[in-house]
């Protein structure tokens, strides 16, 4: 058998001039001699396979070349991509760290700039306390000296509080000097030599902050304010004028402020709801009269139940909550209410008088005046509320 790519190229370029003549085909041989036929049917048949491999060989070689260059690029590619997500992990884990480096500086810088004020707000702080020990040191020894008449102080208090509300200045300035204090020196009660009551029950800050919410600032206002704010007992306002219930409307407009009258069909609901809530009641415009069914809460009459209180009222015990308030007003220049009343709650003056209007029209020429004045208030107000914060 021969394999025809082994065969010679000049074989078959020296049969070209053979096998191109008309005579050479196996049917017109085959009438001369069979086995010649067949020879010339495998010559003519090679003669084709050689030019077909010769056309295709190259072809066929160009493909296995370029098989042999794609299988390189394929490899490349393969390491290239490994390159590529070793690189991407890399960089993903710098990437994160990057974060983590940058969130940490800016908590430092954070920690820095509240570090920074710290020192700046401590710098001024023992600069101001170091202007202030002279401050204090008379301070301490002020203190040393009130201590030896507190007890004089506080009872000219507690005693201004429960009695002098129903009076208008005359009358007060003539219980203070001609009964407590005559009171005072013949039981040689220690107390202080120039004693104001006002001093013990409050101070600048709270008064500016009384005259900011619509608080007249004559004497006989901030007395009624100081004792209003500081009795056990539950306010009861003769404001004729309305000074007094347009101070409580503006002080309590942030506790949400209850305002009924006993006239309203929901006196008693609203009260009941107040009582347990812990809300701020505002009972205006009273007559001579005060409705029966209030006397447990205005008197109050608490029950202890173990470490809980309540008032009854009606037939219901209502829970009562410790932030509770309950102020009365009338606006009857002189009314008359039984002693009960005038027992168990505290009666405040608000009537203006010649004396307090001219106090008010001071002030008022003051603050148009000297506007100084009034934002040297304002800084006390404010200082006062730093210190509270």
């Amino acid at each position: 058998m021969i394999d025809a790519d082994k065969v010679p190229a000049l074989n078959f370029k020296q049969i070209k001039p053979i096998t191109s003549q008309d005579f050479f085909t196996p049917e017109i041989i085959k009438g001369k001699s069979s086995c010649a036929a067949g020879l010339c049917d495998w010559v003519t048949n090679i003669a084709k396979y050689y030019d077909v491999f010769v056309s295709v060989e190259p072809l066929k070689n160009s493909v296995r070349d370029a098989q042999n260059r794609l299988d390189e690029a394929n490899t490349k590619k393969a390491e290239v991509d490994a390159l590529v997500a070793d690189l991407t992990a890399k960089l993903a884990i710098l990437e994160r760290d990057f974060a983590a480096a940058m969130a940490e500086k800016e908590e430092a810088e954070q920690k820095a700039a509240r570090c920074a004020r710290k020192m700046d707000l401590a710098t001024r702080l023992v600069s101001a306390l170091g202007s202030e020990s002279e401050r204090w040191a008379n301070a301490i020894v002020e203190l040393g000296e009130l201590i030896q008449v507190i007890i004089g102080d506080v009872l000219m208090a507690s005693a201004f509080v429960s009695y002098v509300g129903p009076f208008n200045k005359q009358f007060r300035d003539k219980i203070i000097n001609d009964k407590f204090l005559t009171f005072f020196k013949n039981n040689k009660i220690p107390m202080s030599a120039s004693i104001n009551p006002l001093n013990i029950l409050t101070d600048e800050a709270t008064v500016a902050t009384w005259n900011n919410q619509k608080l007249p600032s004559d004497k006989v206002s901030t007395e009624n304010g100081a004792i209003l704010t500081n009795s056990e007992r539950y306010p009861l306002m003769i404001d004729p004028q309305l000074q007094g219930i347009t101070w409580i409307r503006e002080k309590e407009k942030d506790n949400d402020l209850q305002v009924t009258r006993l006239s309203n069909k929901k006196m008693i609901r609203t009260i009941e709801y107040a009582i347990e809530s812990g809300q701020t009641v505002l009972l205006e415009n009273l007559e001579n009269n005060i409705d029966a069914v209030l006397q447990p809460v205005y008197g109050r009459a608490i029950i202890k139940k173990g470490k809980s209180k309540f008032i009854k009222m009606g037939d219901r015990d209502l829970s009562l909550h410790e932030n509770f308030k309950l102020i009365m007003h009338t606006k009857l220049s002189n009314p008359h209410y039984p002693p009960e009343i005038q027992a168990e709650c505290t009666l405040i003056n608000f009537t203006v008088t010649e004396a307090g209007l001219e106090d008010q029209l001071l002030a008022v020429v003051v603050k148009k005046e000297r506007p100084d004045l009034a934002e040297q208030k304002e800084k006390l107000i404010t200082q006062q509320n730093d210190f509270k914060i």
